[in-house]
């Protein structure tokens, strides 16, 4: 494409995205067609199909095939920038969050959480699997690992109604003070998408992230969140130079 069609797609593209705000449109909400875009803004239906291409890639729109384009479900944004367990932090936001237990074992450190957890290679940790939901919507995948040393009997709890995070620090008296994150891009496999409602090899956040106590490593917990439902952000403080 270009250099002008490129710049015709992107005023195409801002004149759609003025045309959703300026009529109030809402998830779930259809699309003019293409023919009609074209009409209204005056140009070719190859412009606008491209600009509805870029809005698609953006998950501004959505599409159903016979159907057509209609305003994608709105994201959850999530703040990085505080440390707050899941319930805690998404009840202050207003959602209703919840969670599915797939799986809770205890099972021997792999080389790799053995690292994450600063423990002996097969030291036996907790291994925890849920989804978890905000208002009845799968939105995370999440697997964490916790010493067992750390936390005796922790097999005890119901993690679907009560925090992990509360119950290390107001049960086992662990002052959770840090947590480290690292977030990539993954593609989901056909079991995780399935958990989540998606498709396989969809686009998720993959965040890997370690808990600390002090200077000890608690847990280390792998989350995946769909990228077409997911916005994280965070609040950088400018240092004097």
């Amino acid at each position: 494409m270009s250099k002008y069609a490129n710049l015709l797609c992107e005023s195409i593209k801002e004149s759609i995205e003025s045309y959703i705000i300026e009529n109030n449109m809402k998830a779930g909400d259809f699309l003019p067609s293409e023919r009609k875009l074209s009409e209204l803004f005056g140009a070719n239906r190859l412009t606008v199909r491209a600009a509805l291409k870029s809005l698609r890639s953006e998950h501004i729109i959505c599409t159903e095939h016979g159907k057509g384009n209609f305003i994608a479900p709105k994201k959850i944004v999530e703040d990085t920038t505080y440390f707050l367990s899941f319930s805690e932090g998404w009840t202050a936001d207003g959602y209703k969050p919840s969670s599915r237990l797939l799986f809770f074992q205890t099972v021997d450190a792999s080389l790799s959480v053995s690292r994450k957890l600063q423990l002996s290679l097969g030291e036996p940790v907790y291994k925890l699997v849920r989804i978890r939901y905000l208002d009845d919507m799968p939105i995370a995948l999440e697997t964490s690992y916790v010493p067992q040393k750390y936390c005796p009997g922790l097999e005890q709890y119901d993690f679907t109604k009560v925090s992990l995070y509360a119950t290390l620090m107001n049960d086992y008296k662990l002052s959770l003070s840090r947590h480290d994150e690292k977030i990539s891009i993954a593609h989901l496999t056909k079991q995780e998408a399935s958990y989540l409602h998606a498709r396989e090899n969809d686009a998720a956040y993959c965040i890997k992230g370690v808990t600390y106590d002090t200077s000890r490593s608690i847990e280390y917990c792998i989350t995946l969140n769909p990228a077409d439902r997911y916005i994280l952000t965070s609040r950088l403080q400018v240092n004097n130079i």
